[in-house]
């Protein structure tokens, strides 16, 4: 009887553990694919009914969608006697004039103003140092340099005497417009000299400096970029009184499917060794990275399962979203969110039937849609490079040279190292294996089944939904089979390819003729018609060798197809 009450009192502490209250609850409004989200009473008495207690004031993305600050100097301006440096020169012209840095600065107190009158927490998001991107060695804005340390003293307390009612501040250190040297580059300051203490000295700088004028805020740290054994070095030299960690909840990325890795759950242990705050980020909308420039596509069970693999993690102080949030749309993903800020142990089941009660009489089938849709965007192969994300810009119609995978990497501590753990391919140095293709293929394959079968139940329900969650439900389907054409696409240039090999590599048998005509007439209807696939189809009824002789080789990148078409370059 005692060894039954004692494994009951321990499933009872781990259960209690995985639903551990969180303190922090960041959203904030608006997103990259979607800036306009006005900040509102409308909108910010949704962010506090969707369980919200904390917002970002700013988007803060690479691109500055709706001229959203990124830096500092986006809305306090050079400190007065500072000198100018080749990024200052350079958004100046256009980015950093007074007009647009009173223009900000209107919007950014208007919003500090509202979200108070609505009790939430603020947080400014910046880069520093600031730097021009591509970053080139020796940076003009060296962390080692006590000028780039005055620099950001002044500009900190610049911006509290502007901008008085901002609680915390978020300060990336690396990507985007900021940057840091490297030990083994030609910055003479740097060479040498760890990543991790000449970071921290920095970051604890702008802490101590933040905390000395608001003795209750925090700067929060957000390291990216940084490799798994700088982050964890660093986080020993930071000062605990006033530093807090904002990580991505994955050392590779943001990634609905791959939540709280080994690296997230040792920061947060390590972090939690030293009391120092830490918010995982994740996305609780439909708008992602991931998914970009599609703002309604429904995983409502991928994002619950994200949050309760990060919030799981015993030791984590809050969550963030990191992309952004549209309260004013129909958002399953935003309202699943809800449902978990509220009940974190509910289950999936629980959780699907209370999030589709609104639908009525079309409950069940709308429940049945949002469960298929989850599992596909589970199925895809977002690990295969970092360029899989962002689907919704890539072109189905690829080309007919041999499928490669394309990778993505910088030169960054991170992508030269630990992401290389998370990425099948970080670079194009190399064809993929034909086990890789293949894995890619049927990876494609599984996940446009599922959102075929999504898009099928959707289309027997689709009548009975209410009016007034129809149009966002009908576009939900929409971009879901939008990325279901670029899926299917990946995994039909994959098939060509190794069925191309095959037969280069052995006989020419009838099967593979077949198996490639097929192929490619599906392929033609995906892209919605093709002459190019027209010409290729009439070589293979022509000229079989011919055709094989021909397509789906080996090439030199053509440059017809770039960026986010992993398949073809």
């Amino acid at each position: 009887m005692k060894k039954v009450f004692l494994f009951l009192l321990m499933l009872w502490s781990v259960g209690a553990m995985a639903q551990q209250p969180l303190k922090y609850k960041v959203g904030f409004l608006g997103a990259p694919s979607w800036p306009q989200t006005p900040w509102n009473d409308v909108n910010m008495q949704k962010m506090r009914e969707l369980g919200f207690n904390t917002m970002q004031l700013n988007i803060a993305w690479g691109y500055r969608p709706g001229d959203e600050p990124l830096n500092l100097e986006d809305v306090v301006g050079l400190p007065a006697g500072q000198v100018m440096t080749a990024g200052d020169s350079a958004y100046g012209i256009t980015l950093r004039t007074s007009a647009k840095i009173r223009e900000r600065g209107d919007k950014l107190r208007q919003r500090v103003r509202i979200c108070r009158q609505y009790g939430f927490r603020t947080i400014f998001h910046f880069g520093a140092p600031c730097v021009l991107y591509p970053a080139r060695e020796p940076l003009d804005q060296c962390i080692s340099d006590d000028a780039t340390l005055a620099r950001y003293i002044t500009l900190i307390k610049n911006f509290h005497a502007q901008y008085p009612g901002v609680d915390d501040l978020l300060c990336y250190t690396y990507d985007q417009n900021a940057w840091l040297c490297s030990e083994f580059g030609p910055c003479p300051r740097c060479h040498g000299v760890p990543l991790p203490q000449r970071v921290a000295k920095f970051v604890n700088t702008l802490a101590r400096t933040w905390h000395l004028l608001n003795p209750r805020g925090i700067l929060w740290w957000e390291p990216w970029e940084l490799s798994a054994g700088e982050t964890y070095k660093a986080v020993d030299l930071l000062d605990s009184t006033c530093t807090g960690l904002s990580i991505h909840s994955d050392i590779a990325e943001v990634q609905i499917a791959l939540p709280a890795d080994r690296w997230f759950r040792n920061i947060v242990a390590q972090a939690r060794e030293r009391k120092i705050p830490v918010i995982g980020e994740v996305w609780m909308g439909g708008p992602t990275e991931e998914v970009e420039p599609y703002l309604h596509i429904a995983a409502p069970l991928a994002t619950l399962r994200a949050l309760r693999a990060v919030a799981g993690v015993w030791g984590l102080d809050g969550v963030k979203e990191y992309y952004g949030n549209i309260p004013d749309k129909e958002d399953p993903n935003l309202r699943m969110t809800a449902i978990f800020f509220r009940r974190p142990g509910i289950g999936d089941e629980a959780a699907l039937t209370e999030l589709a009660r609104p639908y009525g009489l079309a409950a069940k089938g709308v429940a049945d849609y949002w469960r298929l849709s989850s599992s596909a965007i589970a199925l895809y192969p977002w690990d295969v490079s970092w360029l899989a994300r962002e689907i919704g810009r890539s072109d189905p119609a690829h080309l007919l040279s041999a499928a490669v995978l394309k990778g993505a990497s910088w030169q960054t501590p991170s992508w030269q190292s630990t992401r290389r753990t998370a990425f099948m391919r970080t670079d194009d140095t190399v064809q993929p294996n034909f086990w890789m293709r293949e894995d890619i293929q049927m990876r494609c394959e599984q996940a446009a089944g599922k959102m075929q079968a999504a898009i099928v139940a959707a289309s027997a329900v689709k009548d009975r939904v209410p009016a007034v969650f129809k149009p966002t439900f009908m576009k939900s389907v929409e971009e879901l089979d939008g990325i279901r054409r670029r899926t299917l696409a990946y995994a039909y240039h994959l098939r060509e390819t190794n069925l191309a090999e095959i037969v280069r590599s052995g006989e020419l048998r009838d099967v593979y003729v077949e198996e490639m005509k097929n192929l490619l007439e599906n392929d033609r209807e995906n892209q919605g018609g093709s002459e190019v696939i027209d010409e290729a189809l009439r070589m293979l009824e022509q000229n079989k060798e011919k055709f094989f002789a021909t397509y789906f080789l080996p090439s030199s990148p053509s440059g017809r197809k770039e960026q986010w078409t992993i398949t073809s370059q």
